[in-house]
């Protein structure tokens, strides 16, 4: 028989989860954006690619919830946005974030679109903590 795992091993289990989920999300949604030439407008990228991540995180495993902390989410130049996270599984609760790195088209209306260039996870182990049940 195997020991249980304790609190701190169920926490570690998750970080590295975690990290590798948001290694599979950047590949798969840089792939996606690119291929099917996805185009944000310039003030509201950082919450539609947030919630891309959101959606991507879901539909991959139903037993991670992630949400988008909006608070602490911002842009701080034209091209480039910093999206925290809040998320939890089963064994702990964590925050990560992503920097989003992208290009301005002008369009012919005179908006400006945005292209998501890069997408950049920050998974870091002293933001996961055992969960409280």
């Amino acid at each position: 028989m195997t020991d249980p795992l304790t609190g701190k091993e169920l926490v570690e289990k998750s970080y590295e989860y975690i990290e590798k989920l948001a290694r599979e999300c950047t590949r798969f949604l840089l792939e996606d954006f690119n291929t099917t030439h996805r185009k944000f407008e310039q003030k509201s990228y950082p919450l539609d690619v947030g919630n891309a991540i959101v959606q991507w995180f879901g539909k991959r495993d139903k037993n991670i919830h992630l949400s988008v902390d909006s608070a602490n989410s911002m842009q701080q130049q034209p091209n480039t946005a910093h999206i925290k996270f809040k998320g939890s599984t089963r064994e702990a609760d964590f925050d990560i974030s992503a920097t989003v790195g992208t290009f301005a088209v002008p369009m012919a209306d005179g908006k400006q679109m945005s292209f998501v260039k890069t997408l950049v996870f920050s998974v870091e182990k002293p933001n996961f903590r055992r969960r409280k049940l």
